[in-house]
């Protein structure tokens, strides 16, 4: 009986010690398996916070180059895209399972309006209902970059947003925004790319500044060979037929008013999807104040623009659409109305200015970085008897336009090369011959020349 007692005994006892080896062996698993869970967290986490860039991304004719987040988990658009007067360059954060979490923007603004950096922040802030937890500026050899943390109370969403003044009136924008809490990943974001920020300068740009301040030197009266100056243009398409025209007309009123030079420009393509611009333009000599409004109408629609340039060198924009729009921009020393491309041409030979680049402010406001060329008569294709002058203009807002002018003695424009989404020829005409092949618009033409004919004798 003992014996059996204590076989019992120890039957148990090996059951309970093998029960309690099992749990043991199931425990020591189940601490593994959550210590690996830690390691694979840490790693995930710490895969999201490694920032990779891009190699830099440069913006033509800028000088500047900016290196974007990239990796599996980033959409990069690799190229800077021409947006209401600016290049933007983004780059989205695709690793949420809602959406887009986190974005980063990069903004080369044009004619952006000048504001303390401080000011700044506070109506950012006060605008998206956030405060500003945090702010900083960062230096590199040629550029002070100011940047502020801006969170909303109660939320996830923040952002960080940093700006820096560039020459001749640019203006570069970093904005980094992330909606779902993760605020360490877009600080490094954000501090991947100011830190990687690279600008050289802008010597074109900084050229075309000098010529358009020698023009406003000079006064556009001196540049016009004539109180009245009225050309028209034949538009063919590239098989050569006419397909337009183009009036433009430059007065000098000679009064004693602010704004005594006068502008009109008439642009008219025919065919069933036709379409007509109008502009009228008021500057003084010096072009630092003006008005300007244009119209322009289709088959489809119909819109317009005002554009007012005070003393305070601030452009004022309305787009006359369905829903009122208005803009202001604080213009460069490079901007030059589109109106005033003669004289430009005119100082490039004065000032022997072989390359350069300047803001074209067009009739609707937008404004348009461009590269102007002097070319050798002989060397440009499609030149004419009478072309003694040769320039290129490439339209830097990425759509690969570009026009080829050809002045004569007289330093006019008498015949261009157009490259837009077809190819046109601009040619030198006058009012009869366009009276004649199109005597639909004969009527408003007259209209025209009456109306300047009036702004002479006042």
């Amino acid at each position: 009986m003992q014996k059996l007692s204590l076989m019992v005994i120890m039957t148990e006892y090996m059951n309970e010690t093998h029960k309690i080896k099992k749990y043991s062996a199931g425990k020591i698993v189940l601490l593994g398996l959550f210590a690996l869970s830690l390691v694979i967290a840490r790693l995930v986490i710490a895969s999201r916070l490694a920032v990779v860039l891009s190699e830099p991304i440069k913006l033509g004719y800028s000088g500047l180059s900016i290196s974007m987040p990239t990796g599996k988990a980033w959409k990069i658009v690799n190229k800077w895209e021409y947006q209401e007067n600016a290049f933007v360059l983004s780059s989205y954060f695709m690793g949420g399972s809602e959406g887009v979490p986190l974005q980063a923007h990069c903004q080369y603004q044009l004619a952006a309006v000048k504001v303390e950096s401080a000011v700044r922040f506070e109506q950012m802030a006060s605008n998206g209902k956030g405060v500003i937890a945090k702010t900083g500026q960062n230096r590199t050899d040629n550029l002070t970059i100011d940047w502020a943390y801006i969170k909303e109370p109660g939320a996830l969403k923040s952002m960080f947003f940093g700006t820096a003044q560039l020459p001749d009136g640019r203006q570069l924008d970093i904005a980094v925004f992330q909606a779902m809490g993760d605020a360490e990943l877009a600080e490094k974001v954000f501090k991947g790319i100011v830190e990687n920020v690279k600008f050289e300068g802008n010597e074109l740009l900084k050229t075309g500044g000098e010529v358009v301040t020698k023009i406003k030197e000079r006064g556009i009266k001196s540049f016009l060979s004539a109180k009245n100056q009225q050309v028209f243009f034949w538009i063919k398409n590239s098989v050569g037929q006419c397909v337009g025209f183009v009036m433009d007309m430059l007065v000098d009123s000679g009064s004693d008013a602010q704004l005594n030079i006068h502008a009109s420009s008439f642009y008219y393509f025919s065919g069933p999807y036709g379409s007509q611009e109008v502009s009228f333009f008021q500057s003084d000599n010096r072009f630092d104040e003006f008005a300007w409004k244009s119209e322009i109408s289709g088959l489809a629609n119909r819109k317009g623009a005002e554009i007012i340039m005070g003393d305070n060198g601030m452009m004022v924009v309305t787009k006359l659409t369905a829903e009122t729009e208005e803009k202001k921009y604080q213009l460069g020393i490079a901007a030059v109305p589109d109106v005033f491309l003669e004289p430009v041409f005119s100082q490039m030979i004065d000032s022997n200015d072989e390359k350069l680049i300047v803001d074209i402010i067009e009739t609707d406001g937008k404004i348009t970085p461009t590269l102007i060329s002097k070319i050798e008569v002989e060397d440009a294709a499609g030149a004419k008897e009478d072309a003694v002058y040769s320039f290129k203009m490439e339209f830097l807002d990425g759509r690969g336009f570009s026009e080829q002018l050809y002045l004569d003695s007289q330093r006019q424009v008498s015949r261009g090369l157009l490259q837009q989404e077809d190819k046109y020829i601009l040619e030198r005409t006058d009012a009869e011959n366009v009276l004649k092949q199109f005597p639909e618009r004969a009527e408003y033409i007259q209209q025209m020349n009456k109306m300047w004919e009036q702004k002479l004798l006042q």
